[in-house]
């Protein structure tokens, strides 16, 4: 069983509970941490040490002090910067949030072992997916495993993330056209992105664009 587990998540009374839990059954050494940057910055000495630890648990959204200036603000920044440092590391999510787009775009594009929802029975859910995840196998708690089998969910492709991003950041269809053609992404003409933009208002049922920034964003497909 895992001897070294760190937990990311912000909020005091579901830290006691998933320490308590998962300590009992794992008698693993766990420690836990409130922010995206002090879990990095744990994982990092770990490392540095020899020492490092073997499994990850994090949450997806975490309370941000505004007095306090946050490099990595998600859970799912974390788990990407996480995976580049230490490749081998398991990672579990342990969240809320129940959406099939995000679910399934962090088993496919962040490579995280499990995906536990919180809830009634989110802790006994969150302990079979550790003896499930140490032993090499991947998890679905049931609420994730059915929106994983959900079809027809919608995802981005490399070209669409690039598109919502720039629009997000406040670009014009001019200027993304421009920028587009500099880097040699097709298609690039204003025409071509205009098309796409309002393809993708019709696959989220956005009345505007910035409507749809609002939906995907939400939904952490271009975080």
């Amino acid at each position: 069983m895992f001897k070294k587990i760190i937990i990311a998540e912000d909020i005091d009374s579901e830290n006691l509970g998933i320490v308590s839990s998962i300590s009992t059954s794992t008698q693993a050494a766990v420690e836990t941490t409130q922010s995206c940057d002090k879990t990095l910055s744990r994982i990092k000495e770990a490392i540095k040490h020899d020492q490092p630890y073997e499994l990850l648990i994090s949450d997806l959204s975490f309370n941000l002090d505004t007095r306090i200036s946050h490099r990595i603000k998600t859970g799912k920044q974390l788990i990407k910067v996480v995976k580049n440092i230490q490749p081998n590391i398991k990672i579990i999510v342990f969240s809320g949030e129940d959406k099939p787009a995000i679910i399934k775009s962090l088993f496919e594009n962040n490579h995280i072992d499990g995906y536990v929802c919180k809830g009634l029975y989110g802790l006994s859910e969150l302990k079979k997916g550790i003896t499930q995840v140490y032993e090499g196998n991947s998890f679905s708690c049931p609420v994730s495993k059915n929106a994983l089998h959900q079809k027809n969910v919608t995802q981005l492709d490399h070209y669409e993330i690039q598109l919502l991003r720039l629009l997000a950041n406040g670009y014009k269809q001019d200027e993304i056209s421009y920028q587009f053609a500099e880097k040699g992404i097709e298609p690039n003409s204003k025409r071509s992105i205009e098309d796409r933009i309002r393809k993708l208002r019709q696959d989220f049922d956005a009345k505007t664009t910035v409507q749809l920034i609002h939906l995907v964003d939400g939904m952490g497909l271009i975080s």
